[in-house]
Parts: structure tokens; C-alpha cells; sequence
């Protein structure tokens, strides 16, 4: 027993159990043991007989490619969901700490499976790119119709409701914000539950066919006016047709407010 003490001393101090340092906080990741992949950062303590090196989870990517989108894509969608397809195990870095960063894509701006280019930088500014496959579901606060709108029928805001809804386009067509409808009348038919688009929806009728309105007529600061009968509807800003009651003359004139057209002379 005399002779084996002084031979365990001696391993421990030649550096027979090597030390490996563990990763940044940052990389989400854990130390393995060394897979001879471009540049290794050797630990730090003298004698240590294996090197650092970092593992980057799908989940990791998963979430730096979500944080990516919902920059890019801004107030235009409200969720965005990736699912990463490839790599579907953990990719190994040489290196400690680890910062995963995805290159920016200009000419792809919409969901359904995409392909990504992330860097992983490490502490000592090397840099590895990893090819990612991933889908991208896009959900969007649509504005729905809770009631059968008629043409014609004001919307007002018990008409309507937000849910969400998937979409294939970031540039979708449906309208997200209720003041951008409140207040305009249907432009067709709209049933319960429609998602409703800019072109479901028009300024709402100021003049109907047959009301009594003011033709007025102004040139510099002389102004007249006159009894007349629309002979159609007509929105703020529309030229419609009326007809002077005295004369029976008909006249193109343009709707500025509720009961007044006007005319040029």
C-alpha cells in the first residue's frame, strides 16, 4: 500500500483528468468532448487534455429565427410560429460562449417552409454558418362581421369582432384595425363571420336617390343657390345628377355635404 500512494499522487499532478469549461449563458449550451471541426479554443487550465466545445439546439435556432421575424415583419402579423425542420439535432460549435445570429433575407418575406442561413459566432470571433429548413405560420387579429350586413347598411361597431387567423402572406389583404371600417357601409353582401378586406366595405351614402338637397353655385365670391332633387346616391366628394325644381334643367353636380351639392358655372 506504501508504493500505490505516491503513484495516484503522481497522476494527479501530471494532469491525467483533464478539465472541460462549460459554455456562456448566452449559447444555451453545454461542453462535449472535442470533434476535430475547425478552430478549437483549448481550456484555460494548463494541462488540460480536451477542448470546448459548444452545442446549438433546434430550439435555440428556433428562437432566433422567431425573434428575427417578428422584428422584420413588425404590427402586420400579430404571432409568429417556427418549426424547425433541419437540423433536427444539435449542431457542435468549437468554442465557449455562443451568439446565434440569423442573416438577414431580403427577397423572402413570407411564411410556409423557408430556408435560413444563422451564424453562430463565438467568444473568439469565429463564425460558423448552419443552412436551417424551417415553417413559418403567420397568425394575424383579422376583423369579422358578427351580423348579415347588407349593401348599402352602415357598419357600426357592435358589427363587428377581431379573431385570429392564419394567413399565407404577410401582406395580407384583411383589415386589422376596427376604425379603419367603423362608420362605411358594405359594398356586397357580407355574412356573419366574413373576414372583411378594404374592398368589402365603401363611404357610406351622404345623398340617396330622390332627397331634396341645395344646389349651389359660387364663382369668386358670388354665390347662388337653388331648390334641387338628386336622381342618384351619392358619397362626400361623388358627382352625381340633379335636377333644379324650378327649372327642370338637370345638372351634374358634386356631393360636399349632407343635402348640398355644387355645381360649376
Amino acid at each position: 500500500m506504501l508504493r500505490v500512494v505516491p503513484i495516484v499522487l503522481m497522476l494527479l499532478a501530471s494532469g491525467a483528468y483533464g478539465m472541460v469549461a462549460s459554455a456562456g449563458p448566452r449559447a444555451e449550451s453545454r461542453s462535449s468532448s472535442p470533434v476535430g471541426q475547425g478552430k478549437i479554443q483549448q481550456a484555460a487550465d494548463i494541462g488540460a487534455g480536451r477542448a470546448i466545445v459548444s452545442e446549438i439546439s433546434p430550439d435555440l435556432i428556433r428562437k432566433a429565427l422567431q425573434k428575427h421575424l417578428e422584428s422584420q415583419w413588425g404590427r402586420r402579423v400579430k404571432t409568429v410560429q417556427v418549426t424547425v425542420l433541419d437540423p433536427a439535432e444539435p449542431v457542435t460549435v468549437p468554442g465557449g460562449t455562443v451568439e446565434v445570429q440569423v442573416v438577414p433575407n431580403p427577397t423572402e418575406d413570407s411564411p410556409g417552409r423557408r430556408m435560413f442561413h444563422v451564424e453562430a459566432v463565438t467568444n473568439e470571433k469565429s463564425r460558423k454558418t448552419i443552412q436551417v429548413m424551417a415553417d413559418i405560420t403567420v397568425m394575424v387579429d383579422a376583423v369579422v362581421t358578427t351580423r348579415f350586413l347588407k349593401v348599402d347598411e352602415p357598419i357600426e361597431e357592435t358589427d363587428l369582432k377581431t379573431v385570429a387567423i392564419r394567413v399565407h402572406q404577410v401582406t395580407h389583404p384583411f383589415v386589422i384595425d376596427q376604425a379603419e371600417v367603423i362608420g362605411k357601409s358594405a359594398s356586397r353582401p357580407l355574412p356573419p363571420d366574413t373576414p372583411l378586406r378594404l374592398v368589402f366595405v365603401k363611404s357610406p351614402m351622404v345623398i340617396k336617390k330622390g332627397d331634396r338637397v341645395v344646389i349651389e353655385a359660387r364663382r369668386g365670391g358670388l354665390s347662388i343657390r337653388a331648390s334641387g332633387v338628386t336622381k342618384s346616391s351619392g358619397q362626400l366628394g361623388q358627382t352625381i345628377m340633379v335636377a333644379n325644381v324650378d327649372s327642370g334643367r338637370e345638372l351634374r353636380a358634386k356631393v360636399v355635404a349632407p343635402s348640398l351639392v355644387e355645381v360649376e358655372f
